[in-house]
């Protein structure tokens, strides 16, 4: 199988939005590699208005807040959202998404296949991983089964360049973790990210359909992507096993719920819950069909999901139909964090909001 180039049409809406306002990128999947040589090895740019450019992940570290976006942006506030101050990122590709474990250990996946790790609550960052070194760990692993198909495949990816994205990553502890990308692009690290390996041959992907999340539930972890790709493992990603989707369609984003439901979540304002390990899915109402952005689980349990219209939407633990809450701010929001006083904080296209939304919901529907 060779791995097409033009597969826009498949990508997240607001993914092909950073592509029309910002650089090129792999998510279009047209970046020629003579485009992206070099882009990971080169810092971001110090920017004024880094914090109101485009966000694309916030998450929490401690009492810090660290958020990610176009540019190689990574900016951090200190006072729960109301400010933010830009750091320094050892590269100036987009960064998609972030994730930290605890109050230091923290990782960002973004284009050009670029893994970033930091040691200090998000204030300095190293890279761990990038397209051209990815590459090569595939053509490795498709020599070390000697698979003439693999091999062709993993070359093509060699002769591209790092032009293609990790989109989500996932890390059990501080040695064991996940990314997911385009493409069916999937590593494993087990020593924090000193080392990847590929991990593409255990997933049943046979067409490379982009995996947009990851996400653990109790001992359980879920993959989701294009096209109803669905898979879960029971040991911590040594192998994967296809599941029934509930929807044909994209789905980009996993929640855990504090039942141990996993909400899935994408296209034209499709949502499921399973309570039985992804076994079974049942239908939840999001009141309007609008592809769905992002999702977070709240200190008290309930999920928020948002979606491309700026609506939030809140689902209290066991409910089927969402509740909004009320958006003073509406945009297109792409991620969320609770910051460690409580408030809701929000990449958006036009950077970070706080206090954009009521605590209270409101139970009309539209």
């Amino acid at each position: 199988m060779r791995i097409q180039t033009p597969r826009l049409l498949h990508l997240h809406p607001f993914k092909a939005f950073v592509l029309s306002v910002s650089i090129i990128t792999a998510l279009t999947g047209t970046a020629a590699a003579a485009q992206t040589e070099g882009l990971p090895v080169q810092p971001s740019i110090t920017s004024a208005m880094a914090a109101q450019s485009v966000m694309l992940s916030v998450a929490r570290a401690g009492q810090r807040l660290v958020a990610v976006g176009e540019r190689g942006f990574i900016i951090v506030s200190e006072d729960n959202g109301r400010t933010w101050k830009q750091v320094s990122s050892p590269v100036s590709i987009t960064l998609v998404k972030v994730r930290f474990i605890d109050d230091r250990e923290g990782w960002v996946v973004g284009h050009a296949g670029v893994v970033l790790h930091s040691q200090d609550g998000g204030l300095s960052w190293r890279k761990q991983l990038d397209g051209v070194q990815a590459a090569e760990i595939e053509l490795q692993e498709a020599k070390r089964f000697d698979d003439a198909e693999k091999i062709a495949q993993a070359q093509q990816l060699v002769d591209d360049g790092p032009d293609k994205p990790l989109l989500d990553l996932l890390f059990l502890d501080a040695k064991n973790g996940l990314v997911v990308g385009a493409y069916g692009l999937a590593f494993v690290t087990r020593d924090g990210g000193l080392s990847w390996q590929s991990i593409r041959s255990r997933l049943d992907n046979p067409n490379g359909l982009h995996l947009y999340s990851i996400e653990r539930v109790g001992a359980d972890l879920f993959v989701a992507g294009e096209q109803g790709t669905l898979l879960r493992s029971v040991d911590e990603g040594q192998t994967f096993e296809s599941l029934t989707s509930p929807y044909e369609g994209t789905t980009f984003g996993l929640q855990a719920t504090s039942s141990g439901s996993i909400l899935a979540f994408g296209l034209r304002g499709k949502a499921f819950e399973s309570k039985d390990r992804g076994d079974t899915w049942q239908r939840l109402d999001t009141l309007q069909p609008v592809t769905l952005t992002s999702g977070l689980r709240l200190d008290d349990g309930s999920v928020l999901l948002t979606d491309e219209s700026g609506r939030v939407l809140r689902f209290a633990d066991g409910d089927t139909k969402a509740s909004l809450l009320q958006v003073t701010q509406p945009g297109y929001f792409t991620g969320m964090a609770q910051a460690a006083n409580g408030d809701l904080i929000i990449s958006s296209a036009r950077g970070m909001l706080s206090s954009v939304v009521a605590v209270e919901s409101s139970e009309h529907d539209q």
